[in-house]
Order: C-alpha cells, then structure tokens, then sequence
C-alpha cells in the first residue's frame, strides 16, 4: 500500500475514534460543539459523523435548545444498543454473569454458586453460561467479554493472584478467548468501580483522587488528571502494614488485608470477649453500648486501615479519598478509627485540604463501569480488531 495512502486511512481512523468516544463521553452533544472540542473542521465532521450514522454506532437524538440566532444543531448520540457485551464477576461463593448494552444497561443476568469449586471448574462452568449467551444473542452481535475479579490483574488481562477467591496464577483471558472465539479483558474490580464513580456516576473535576474498596479485600485507583492511573494496579491489600503479622494467602506476613478483615474483626472480639457466632452488626452493636472487647477489635483493624491508608497519602498526595465501604458499612467505627490513625501517621501538610467521601457502589453500577472500561479498550486505535475502520 502506497505509505502516504496509509497514513490518511490511518488518521481517518484515528479522527473517526476521536469523535466516537467524544459522543460516548457527552451525550446529546451537536457537531458544533464537537468540532471544537477535537480540532476537527466542520466538513471533516459531516463526513465522519455521517460514516458513524451509517455503520450504527451513532444516532440523531433532537436539536439543541440553546438561545441563538439560526438554525439549530442535532443532537448525537452513542448508539449503545448496537452491540452487547458480556461481563463476569467472579466472587468468592458465586459468579454473576450479565449480557448488556455497550453503556453496561442488563438485558440478561445469570448467577451460579462456585463455592468449593476448584478453578478449574468455575471456568468450564463460565465458558457452558457464556456459550449459552452466545448462541442467544449471535456470535456477530457481541463485541466483547469483561471479566472482574478481586485481585492482581496485569496490563495484559493476565490474572495473577487474588487471595479472596484463593486462586492462583493462571491465564484466564487465553482460556476464555479459546472457548469462545471473542476478544477477553480481564480487570481488577476496584479499577471498575473507579472508572464507574470518577468517569461514569459523577461529574470529577479534581485531578487527583483515590478510591479505596474495601468489597471483597482491600484494592485502591487512582484518577489522575481526567483519566484512570493503570500504572497502579491497585494491590495495597497486599502491602505489609505488620511485619509479624499473620500470615496471608499470598504467602507474605502481615498484609493490610489479612490484619483488618471481617474475619479478623470478629476472631478478636472473640478470643476478648469469649462468646462465639459474633458477626459484625453484633460487634457494632456491642461497641456502640460500650463494650471494651468490641471496642478493642474494632480499634485494633481499625488502627491497620489507617496505616494503610497513610501510606496512600504519602504516596499520592490526593485531594479526595472515596472509600466504598463494602461490609464496613455496618461497623463505621472501623473507618473512624482508620481516619484517626491515618491523620497521626501522614504527613500533616497533605492532609491539609484532603477531603473523605464514603459511598457503596453496587455490582450494576461496577457494570456501567466496566462497560465504559471495555468500550475505551475496543475503540482504541491499537485494538487490532477494531470495528471502526
């Protein structure tokens, strides 16, 4: 192919994507207004937006409403119905499997219990689920599979470790795409819930935040200017706060997440207290009433959590932390204590204007989030199979 020919299909393609995911970013936006936000004559515009029109990724949605002379822009949207998309949690006694739109809206969900399954055998029961699917909704009709998991995920999708499944290294992306013959992203569930609150649920305008999950082990994103930080992946459940601390199932000793789990929680209260069957509402109970053994334990993973979440200040120097509460929900006073301990221990002058947010993000907002994911990573002009051509 004659190079100069190439080079002008190729920024055809790259100017067709930047409109694509400027639409899919602003809803309801006029040609206008798009031109001058990507740089784009208005002429370049028509000719792109109206391959866009044709192909079915984009579609008229009304004129504007602004108060100006002349006539008035339409409105474009991200054509979202055009393609599905398949997503899979993987939790610790379950998986969740849901058939959606490409802005992550459920039109089917699955869910089969995986407790004491072996790895192996959670997948072969994902691949028969997502088969079923496929043949539902037509192999041509689903662009892609997103796979969430608590745990270490590299640039990749490589699945390396997650010690709330009890899982070990193995490839996951390649087993599925072998199955299944459609491109495979595996994520790490926090980044989804990140890219969900900062890129999806909430107009951001600061340029560095974190949000700290506490769902399913202890993962932390950061936002940085605009965008999702993938450089950090997000393992800070996995950084030693106690360095004889008890022994975690990554091998190491004295993981944040081990030292201030659910599960350590309601061992201290009752090795303090002697009563068996505690569960954390109890626990919550008994502290507000109280109880020096509730208040203890508490206290104790408490004091870990805002070590670890020191560390992240010292680190980041962000200006707001969100943390999703998960099943600290129902015992605040472990955040309390963390806040407490985490203002001691960083350094006073990023604490400063450092403000706390706490929210609890549920598995269908994760899934816009993961379907925002997934649509950068197909849009993006070195995905070999890209549909925009």
């Amino acid at each position: 192919m004659n190079k100069a020919v190439g080079n002008s299909q190729l920024i055809q393609k790259m100017n067709r994507l930047r409109v694509l995911n400027y639409i899919r970013r602003n809803p309801g936006a006029a040609r206008p207004q798009i031109a001058h936000e990507t740089g784009l004559s208005v002429a370049s515009l028509t000719n792109i937006t109206s391959y866009l029109l044709d192909v079915g990724l984009i579609t008229e949605s009304g004129t504007e409403t602004v108060d100006r002379v002349g006539r008035k822009g339409t409105l474009l949207r991200f054509c979202a119905e055009k393609y599905g998309l398949i997503f899979i949690f993987v939790h610790t006694h379950s998986v969740n499997i849901s058939y959606t739109d490409m802005e992550g809206r459920i039109i089917t969900k699955t869910h089969a219990h995986i407790e004491e399954l072996q790895p192996t055998k959670v997948v072969e029961l994902v691949c028969q689920k997502v088969a079923a699917l496929v043949s539902r909704y037509g192999r041509e009709k689903i662009l892609g599979i997103g796979v969430a998991v608590s745990g270490m995920v590299l640039e990749d999708s490589r699945f390396v470790a997650s010690s709330s499944l009890k899982w070990t290294e193995f490839d996951l992306k390649a087993i599925l795409e072998k199955e299944t013959g459609i491109h495979v992203f595996v994520e790490n569930i926090s980044i989804l819930k990140a890219v969900w609150y900062f890129c999806c649920g909430n107009p951001i305008e600061k340029k560095n935040m974190l949000l700290v999950d506490l769902e399913g082990g202890i993962g932390a994103s950061q936002f940085y200017h605009g965008e999702i930080n993938r450089a950090m992946l997000g393992e800070i459940g996995h950084t030693t706060v106690d360095k004889d601390g008890e022994q975690c199932f990554c091998g190491n000793r004295g993981c944040l997440e081990i030292m201030c789990s659910e599960q350590r929680i309601i061992r201290l209260y009752e090795e303090k207290s002697g009563e068996t069957d505690a569960t954390l509402e109890y626990i919550a109970k008994k502290c507000a009433k109280g109880d020096l053994s509730a208040k203890a334990a508490i206290e104790e993973c408490g004091m870990y959590l805002g070590i670890g979440l020191a560390n992240l200040v010292n680190l980041c120097k962000p200006l707001t932390i969100v943390i999703n509460m998960g099943v600290y929900s129902v015992v605040h006073p472990v955040i309390e204590y963390a806040v407490n301990e985490m203002k001691k221990r960083a350094y006073p002058v990023l604490l400063q204007d450092l403000e706390i947010c706490e929210v609890n993000i549920n598995e269908e907002d994760t899934i816009k989030g993961a379907a925002f994911n997934l649509c950068d990573r197909l849009f993006d002009i070195d995905f070999k199979d890209n549909i925009v051509e």
